[in-house]
């Protein structure tokens, strides 16, 4: 579960994790967060998700964070994007129009903000950040989004739930007892929709996992003391 695991996932196109397709759960409650126009969105370990591109036509200033070049570059080509680049205290920037993806570590992201004024974020969205790191690896991601985001901030978070007994590998099941007990601290956590994929997910069908739920989540940055 280093960066070369996942170097080597996008250098093999090993990414089953990626959708074609906007994420349904995304464009059914996002505007039920009410958020202004334009608001700064952070997008962790976002790989080439077109789900930004869905963010920034909603008049979204996004922020991604990619360890992979190639998902970055993977992005721009496939949306016919010509971005410009820029090296950002540990990152480079990848830019354009309302678009921004930074390259590199997102746990490197205090050297970042170093060098950007320090910015909090008005929003996020997680579809696969969590998801993808191991269970030693949550909390301090949890502790980096509390930081991140302002004080009443909102936080879409989608996440999977399976038998873990069936799969060690991500993405990792987790599920809603263990949404509440990483983010209480930081967040007001409230599950919004649980969607069973059931036989119409391919390993499902083949059996090898016996059921497949994508839960979604909505989360509230509390006031910070």
């Amino acid at each position: 579960m280093d960066a070369e695991f996942w170097h080597q996932r996008w250098q093999t196109a090993r990414i089953g994790f990626h959708r074609e397709q906007i994420n349904a759960q995304l464009t059914q409650e996002w505007p039920t967060l009410a958020l202004a126009k334009p608001s700064q969105v952070l997008v962790p370990l976002c790989g080439k998700s077109k789900d930004m591109l869905w963010l920034a036509e909603r008049g979204h200033k996004v922020s991604g964070f990619e360890l992979s070049p190639l998902a970055v570059a993977d992005f721009f080509a496939e949306a016919n994007l010509t971005p410009t680049q820029t090296a950002v205290g540990p990152y480079q920037c990848w830019q354009a129009e309302q678009l921004h993806i930074y390259q590199g570590d997102f746990f490197q992201i205090d050297k970042f903000q170093a060098h950007h004024l320090g910015q909090q974020f008005d929003a996020g969205y997680d579809r696969a950040a969590l998801i993808a790191l191991p269970k030693e690896m949550r909390a301090q991601y949890v502790e980096l989004l509390a930081r991140l985001l302002k004080p009443g901030a909102s936080l879409l978070l989608i996440t999977v739930h399976y038998a873990p007994e069936q799969q060690q590998a991500p993405p990792f099941s987790i599920d809603e007892q263990a949404v509440f007990a990483l983010f209480t601290p930081y967040f007001t956590v409230a599950l919004r929709s649980k969607m069973k994929e059931g036989h119409a997910n391919p390993r499902v069908a083949s059996g090898e996992l016996s059921f497949f739920d994508e839960l979604c989540f909505v989360l509230v940055r509390n006031s910070e003391e």
